[in-house]
């Protein structure tokens, strides 16, 4: 199928897609982060000090997705988006009025799970059910709603909150999120219905059947294979991320450097998930998995042995080649590996964990600069633990190569 016929064919399930990946940005680390140094003014709150309200946001929120998640298998993606945009315009309006603590971390824990997560797993579920040979290219366009945000969604925002104050900033989040959820609707019910048989993942089927337990799919092998590229990757990348102002200063790279290596990050990231893409759909998912941390890997090196004004470009941009296949590589490689029909509790599971790793990482780095643990060092233990943890992804069957028979470990 031609990327034109894809496109005719499945541009409800693709468009859905994303918009939600796009929406989801509200709830994501880098536009709440606009707002930190004046959430941490007006609640006389020092760096630590908020640090520790995100992260414990950030991994209530995680390990909550991994019931939240699966609930997807068992409702339309249209009626769990509509509850994930609610959530994020009611957490955004709380946010803006909160008087304390407890209201901060609540509406932080809200905007991280109905943001982050749900919109996140939603925009990727709505392309992810999608037959084998064009799944690929239709999760790499759902999810360019990620690199979309990112690269658009700051300069506005820092333009709102001179304009309008943190508070008005976000309190326009809300406007623009319910705005979207009705003009979602009002598309819904304008357009024609699609024909009875024409299976599309946005309506969903509507699977009573429990699924797999959690117990059982942490005993399969072939998830437990998968775990350490989907901890290695969000836990090293937040590391270097957060901790990219002292990376310079080690390094000796002009400040101004960092966002200009940012923006060719969300540059190289949105080329590469359309890349990616046509590589799943071609090759298939399982064998892209052995490859795709390629980029982290060569950052992780390029730190430790260049030198010159180029190379925080060239490090940001080998990151940027790694975060455009993740979101694409990890659900279809499970798609191929449990099929579809219980793939939203499945992924729910898998995107928990990156979750969780996305806090603990900058946790892990942190103490290392501080006992005197050169960059240079702990960017070669990164570098190290991610080639084992792709090495191990060699042992997963290949659904393409031969049948698969089910897992020991599988649910009864």
């Amino acid at each position: 199928m031609t990327f034109h016929e894809l496109l005719k064919q499945h541009w409800r399930a693709i468009g859905l897609g994303f918009a939600l990946t796009f929406l989801s940005s509200f709830g994501q680390t880098f536009f709440i982060s606009l707002s930190g140094p004046d959430i941490r003014e007006a609640f006389g709150l020092t760096h630590g000090g908020f640090s520790l309200i995100y992260s414990a946001a950030t991994l209530v929120s995680g390990i909550l997705m991994i019931w939240i998640g699966s609930v997807i298998d068992r409702v339309s993606i249209r009626f769990y988006a509509t509850v994930a945009l609610l959530g994020l315009t009611t957490a955004a309006i709380s946010l803006s009025f909160a008087s304390n603590l407890v209201m901060l971390g609540l509406s932080l824990f809200f905007l991280r799970l109905c943001g982050q997560g749900m919109l996140g797993h939603a925009g990727v579920m709505s392309t992810a059910r999608l037959p084998a040979g064009i799944r690929g290219r239709a999760v790499g366009v759902a999810t360019l709603g990620f690199s979309g945000g990112e690269a658009v969604l700051p300069g506005i925002a820092v333009a709102l909150i001179a304009v309008l104050g943190w508070t008005g900033t976000w309190r326009t989040a809300a406007l623009v999120a319910i705005t979207c959820l009705g003009i979602g609707w009002l598309l819904g019910f304008a357009l024609k219905p699609r024909p009875a048989n024409m299976s599309e993942a946005t309506d969903g089927d509507q699977i009573r059947e429990p699924g797999p337990r959690w117990i059982d799919t942490l005993r399969d092998w072939r998830f437990v294979a998968l775990i350490p590229t989907m901890v290695g990757y969000p836990a090293i990348m937040t590391a270097y991320l957060f901790h990219q102002r002292f990376i310079a200063e080690a390094k000796g790279w002009p400040v101004e450097l960092l966002a200009t290596g940012i923006t060719l990050f969300a540059l190289v990231s949105v080329a590469v998930t359309m890349t990616a893409g046509a590589l799943v759909d071609r090759f298939g998912a399982v064998r892209l998995s052995h490859f795709y941390l390629l980029g982290m890997i060569l950052a992780s090196f390029t730190l430790v042995t260049l030198d010159g004004p180029f190379v925080p470009l060239l490090f940001f941009g080998l990151i940027g080649l790694t975060t455009g296949c993740t979101n694409v590589v990890i659900a279809a490689v499970l798609a191929e590996i449990y099929g579809t029909k219980h793939l939203g509790k499945i992924r729910a599971l898998a995107g928990a964990i990156m979750v969780i790793a996305s806090a603990i990482g900058p946790v892990i780095a942190g103490p290392l600069f501080d006992i005197g643990v050169g960059i240079d060092v702990v960017a070669l233990g990164f570098a190290a633990y991610m080639i084992a943890a792709a090495a191990i992804t060699f042992t997963l069957p290949n659904p393409r190569a031969e049948p698969l028979r089910p897992s020991e470990g599988s649910a009864r």
